[in-house]
């Protein structure tokens, strides 16, 4: 397929997912479980986008335009699946995104890991959060299982054990961010940009 049929069929997936999670809230699914939908359906166009993009310019212009509707999400109440007013977190993911692929000229994997993350390893770690804890909260477990899923991914970053450096960085930002920093700091925005610039400092090292 061409890059643009691309754009068009991961924009007709993360809309997709959105009206999902509408649903699940109308059926009284609570918030922190329905927004992970989209977070899990972001993952496949982020995860591509170094296979099925020739530039930057493609992934960065999805992350640009679903930056715009989620921040307009917050004056209506148009996605109250994955967004509510004065929560800013879903916008910190496009937003992050969009800063991380600032590495695409040195590592395209690079520039999109962080935000494979964000949509994998954080939203598994909170589901298991939620299922061991009872209620949305950082915890060890969590985050266990957040690094077991990103560290597989590591590898696509050359040498591979820059990647691995960014995916522990990732996990222990994400942790420490919000609960436990001492000012409070959106995990889906300061984890992955955390995680770009470890990556970012050693591949220009090395």
């Amino acid at each position: 397929m061409t890059p643009l049929a691309w754009v068009f069929l991961f924009t007709s997936l993360l809309l997709g997912s959105f009206l999902a999670a509408n649903y699940l809230v109308a059926l009284e699914v609570p918030f922190h479980i329905s927004r992970k939908v989209a977070h899990f359906a972001a993952a496949v166009p982020i995860g591509l986008s170094p296979v099925v993009f020739p530039s930057v310019w493609y992934p960065f212009g999805l992350a640009l335009g679903f930056l715009a509707l989620l921040t307009l999400s917050h004056q209506i109440d148009l996605l109250p699946g994955v967004s509510r007013r004065g929560r800013w977190s879903e916008v910190g993911f496009p937003m992050a995104v969009l800063l991380c692929l600032a590495l695409w000229p040195i590592s395209p994997w690079a520039a999109a890991l962080p935000g494979l993350w964000v949509a994998l390893g954080d939203g598994v770690g909170g589901l298991v959060r939620a299922l061991v804890y009872k209620k949305p909260c950082k915890g060890l477990w969590g985050s266990v299982a957040c690094l077991a899923l990103c560290a597989p991914f590591a590898v696509l970053v050359k040498p591979w054990w820059v990647g691995v450096a960014g995916a522990i960085g990732f996990t222990v930002v994400e942790y420490l961010a919000g609960d436990f920093a001492p000012v409070k700091v959106d995990d889906n925005l300061a984890a992955p940009v955390a995680a770009a610039a470890i990556m970012g400092i050693l591949l220009a090292v090395i």
